[in-house]
C-alpha cells in the first residue's frame, strides 16, 4: 500500500524521500547483522550517504554525486585507519559496499523516474515488477510442480522448476504490462511502438538477475547464521528481504534505457 501511494506520487518531494528512506533502512539492516554499528563515524557516514544520494541523482545538484560519494568513502577509509587494530579488512570492505552499493542502485529508481517524462513511471514500474514476480511465480510454480533443487545448499526451496516459472511470470508481466499501457497511452493521444522482442529479453534478464541477487542475499544469512534482516516486517523479515532481488535489477534496468538505443517503449 505504501509503496502505491509513492508511486502515485512520484513527481513530487516524496518520492526521493521514500527512495532515500528505503535506502538508508537496507544499509542499516545490512550494518546490523554484521554487527559493524560499534564503528560509529563510519556507520553515521554510511547512513547519511544513503538517504542522501537519492537527492543527488537528477538535475543540477547531480553535478555534486561524485563530491558526496567521495567524502563518504574518505570518511570509512579515515574510521579504517582510525581503527586499525580493531577493524578488520572484512568489516571495513562490508561497509564500504554497503554504504556505496546499495545507495548506487536504489538511487537508479529516480534515474527511472526522470528518464523520460512521460514514460519514467512506466520504467520503475517495469523494473520493479521485473524484480518482485519473479520471485512470486517462482514460489508458486516450485511449490506446485518443483522437484529438481536449484541451489540446495542455500536456499533449499528453491526449485529449477520454480527458477523457469520465475522467468514465464516475468515475460508474462511485461507483455501484458506494455500492451495494456500501450492501449491506455494510445487512448490519451500518445501513440508509440512495443519492441516485443526486447519486451521478452529484458523481462528474462530480470528475473535472473533477481534470481541471483536472492541467493547471494541467502548466501549472506548463511554464513551469518540468521534467517531474515530484521522483523520489520513480521512474517516477511526486513527491508533487505524484500529488496535483495532489486539491487541487480534496477541498475540493469537503468543501464538498458540508458544506451540501448530503442526499448520496448520508446
Amino acid at each position: 500500500m505504501i509503496a502505491l501511494i509513492v508511486l502515485i506520487l512520484h513527481n513530487t518531494i516524496l518520492f526521493p524521500i521514500a527512495i532515500g528512506l528505503v535506502s538508508a533502512m537496507l544499509v542499516y539492516e545490512f550494518v546490523k547483522v554484521n554487527g559493524l554499528f560499534k564503528y560509529r563515524l563510519s556507520s553515521c557516514a554510511a547512513l547519511i550517504y544513503s538517504f542522501a544520494l537519492p537527492f543527488f541523482t537528477v538535475g543540477m545538484i547531480a553535478r555534486f554525486r561524485m563530491i558526496l560519494t567521495v567524502a563518504c568513502a574518505f570518511t570509512l577509509m579515515l574510521d579504517y585507519i582510525r581503527h586499525q587494530t580493531k577493524m578488520s579488512a572484512r568489516s571495513f570492505f562490508s561497509l564500504l559496499i554497503a554504504a556505496l552499493l546499495i545507495p548506487a542502485s536504489m538511487s537508479c529508481a529516480i534515474t527511472l523516474n526522470n528518464s523520460h517524462e512521460y514514460h519514467g513511471l512506466a520504467y520503475m514500474i517495469l523494473a520493479l515488477g521485473g524484480a518482485w514476480l519473479a520471485d512470486t511465480g517462482a514460489y508458486f510454480v516450485g511449490s506446485a510442480v518443483g522437484r529438481t533443487k536449484l541451489c540446495p545448499t542455500i536456499s533449499p526451496k528453491k526449485t529449477v522448476e520454480g527458477f523457469i516459472g520465475g522467468i514465464l511470470f516475468d515475460v508474462a508481466f511485461f507483455i501484458l504490462f506494455n500492451l495494456g499501457y500501450s492501449l491506455i497511452s494510445s487512448a490519451k493521444g500518445v501513440h508509440f511502438d512495443v519492441h516485443w522482442f526486447s519486451t521478452v529479453i529484458l523481462a528474462m534478464t530480470c528475473a535472473v538477475l533477481g534470481t541471483v541477487g536472492d541467493l547471494a542475499a541467502s548466501v549472506l544469512k548463511r554464513q551469518l547464521e540468521i534467517k531474515d534482516f530484521s522483523k520489520i516486517m513480521p512474517g516477511h523479515g526486513g527491508m533487505l528481504d524484500r529488496f535483495d532481488s532489486v539491487l541487480l535489477v534496477l541498475p540493469f534496468f537503468t543501464a538498458y534505457i540508458q544506451s540501448v538505443s530503442f526499448f520496448a517503449i520508446k
